[in-house]
């Protein structure tokens, strides 16, 4: 019993310790405005950035995998995990002015991750070369912020 209770007030404490500095993170992030004509394509993921609690830097992927966004609004891709769906640009319902992509899986996932079989891209880089995005929103979250870029093929 003492064990659970532990691990509650952790799991209690770290959410209100963490949720101030994700919102600020969040409206502190690059994002850019989205254009469509450019997202279309077939990405290559080669690099992430994922910080287990401090500064980090841009790393190759030990496992890649890409998606193609069609003209069609629909995307395709290859990590093994619901591979079909639509996709759209929405903006965020909590913070004006800022764009996410909201991607909707064609199969069921798990609700606890992906809320309504959803998730949700914030657009940090988008050329003629490189797409870069982190969870927002719903969705897979990374509790200490990450990133992700891809390569257009």
């Amino acid at each position: 019993m003492k064990k659970y209770t532990l691990l509650f007030l952790i799991c209690f404490f770290s959410l209100f310790a963490c949720g101030d500095n994700e919102k600020d993170e969040l409206e502190s992030l690059p994002l850019i405005a989205i254009n469509s004509d450019k997202l279309v394509g077939e990405w290559k993921l080669v690099e992430s950035k994922v910080s287990p609690g401090g500064q980090v830097s841009w790393s190759p992927v030990s496992q890649s995998y890409t998606i193609k966004f069609l003209a069609d609004a629909t995307f395709i891709k290859n990590d093994g995990n619901c591979e079909t769906g639509t996709y759209r640009v929405v903006a965020h319902p909590e913070y004006e002015g800022k764009q996410m992509i909201e991607l909707t899986y064609s199969c069921d996932l798990d609700q606890a991750v992906y809320p309504d079989n959803k998730s949700y891209w914030g657009i940090e880089v988008l050329d003629d070369e490189y797409l870069v995005y982190h969870p927002t929103y719903k969705g897979p979250i990374c509790t200490e912020g990450c990133s992700y870029k891809f390569k257009k093929q």
